[in-house]
């Protein structure tokens, strides 16, 4: 009488998929794909609204790592940091992460990110260190508009945004594994000689060897 609850009910790739993705790409347009290249690459986003944002803060870094969906990790989501020394100390220790902070400051420790969304000013700025890894190319370009039309369609649903995203990150995997070589161990690895043979753009040939490390593609 007090009703039934069963946990097979509740798909928990339904919850992840609960996400604000549309709004966010049809806010920053092109430069999305900033935020895209850098959960890709495993880097450190950090995501600024007002204190009296804190459910759209909240919201934005919970939907982030949908961009990644085929590593279904959201242990990188870091709601609402406040900045002290506890709480910096474990962003610090974490590589890869998205953060929610309410205090505009932040924005000068360019130590602790390597992407900042300021959703005051809507804008994307990059780290100085971390340039060389946003380096664009026409594959970042074809990305980025395939995302803005997902997202300008009328009838385009979050879960069809995701799954057309997800779409192309496939896409871009299977290219690149095919590019893999045989090692005397039997496995398949992405060698730099490989991809230097394929004579294509510097930018695009460090973010395809950058992405290999990060999926585990790269002979350690």
């Amino acid at each position: 009488e007090n009703g039934r609850f069963s946990v097979q009910d509740y798909d928990v790739k339904r919850s992840y998929a609960n996400t604000k993705l549309k709004d966010f790409i049809l806010t920053y347009g092109m430069e999305s794909i900033i935020v895209y290249t850098a959960l890709l690459l495993k880097k450190r986003v950090i995501v600024y609204c007002p204190e009296n944002q804190l459910p759209q803060l909240m919201s934005i870094v919970r939907s982030l790592p949908a961009l990644v969906w085929h590593r279904q990790n959201w242990d990188i989501a870091f709601p609402v940091v406040e900045i002290e020394d506890s709480e910096v100390d474990v962003l610090k220790e974490t590589t890869s992460y998205v953060a929610g902070v309410t205090d505009a400051s932040v924005e000068g420790r360019t130590d602790l990110y390597d992407v900042f969304v300021n959703t005051s000013t809507g804008q994307i700025s990059i780290a100085p260190d971390a340039k060389e890894s946003f380096a664009m190319g026409k594959l970042h370009k074809d990305i980025a508009k395939h995302m803005v039309q997902c997202a300008e369609g009328d009838e385009a649903t979050e879960e069809q945004i995701i799954k057309e995203i997800s779409k192309k990150t496939t896409e871009l995997l299977n290219n690149l594994r095919s590019l893999a070589t045989e090692t005397e161990d039997g496995s398949h690895v992405i060698q730099l000689e490989t991809l230097k043979e394929r004579k294509m753009a510097a930018a695009t040939e460090s973010f395809l060897f950058s992405l290999a490390a990060c999926e585990g593609l790269v002979e350690v």
